[in-house]
């Protein structure tokens, strides 16, 4: 039986999947953004991540898409977690998050990275590619494919990345590790 695997992922996205409950996932609250609680916050951000398992995979959306959470993904390197960039849009980040956590379940190290980076890169592509179906409460258009058809179609896309060594995702997505736009089609 395979250890489980955990991922990290901040409470906004955790929400936005519907995984807040969920065994497999350690939620890193946001700081409130009020004075004093950063430290609080990064503390508390710290030890959420420690408490992973080893070799968690974290979930982090841009610094950009959301300041109060922009530590999550440094934290996640510096404590030696492999860190995923989410897509910056808070209900495309919670369908890949929520789909990641599903697999993580069964799966591990590189092949639960690769799906991972591939689902990141679906949740950018225009809605041509893929049949779509409404997805949250915004009902968002994201693939009509079952979480198990789509790990086994995310094994077979996953490209690797043109600038970073250990990156990749969907053809003609973002790389998932390093942002570059040029994933090989």
């Amino acid at each position: 039986m395979l250890e489980t695997p955990r991922v990290v992922v901040d409470s906004a996205v955790a929400g936005a999947a519907g995984i807040s409950g969920c065994d497999l996932v350690v939620v890193v609250a946001t700081p409130e953004r009020r004075r004093g609680s950063r430290a609080a916050g990064l503390d508390a951000a710290v030890d959420a991540v420690a408490s992973a398992a080893p070799g968690a995979l974290v979930l982090a959306r841009p610094p950009w898409a959301d300041g109060a959470a922009a530590p999550l993904a440094a934290l996640g390197v510096l404590l030696g977690c492999d860190v995923v960039w989410l897509p910056s849009g808070l209900v495309e980040a919670g369908w890949a998050t929520a789909l990641i956590v599903t697999w993580s379940a069964q799966s591990r190290g590189a092949q639960l990275m690769r799906r991972a980076q591939v689902a990141v890169g679906l949740a950018a592509l225009p809605a041509c590619r893929l049949p779509r179906m409404p997805w949250g409460v915004e009902a968002l258009a994201m693939p009509a494919v079952g979480a198990d058809a789509l790990s086994r179609w995310c094994d077979r896309a996953w490209v690797p990345c043109e600038r970073c060594e250990l990156g990749g995702g969907a053809p003609g997505g973002p790389c998932a590790r390093c942002g570059h736009s040029g994933v090989a089609a």
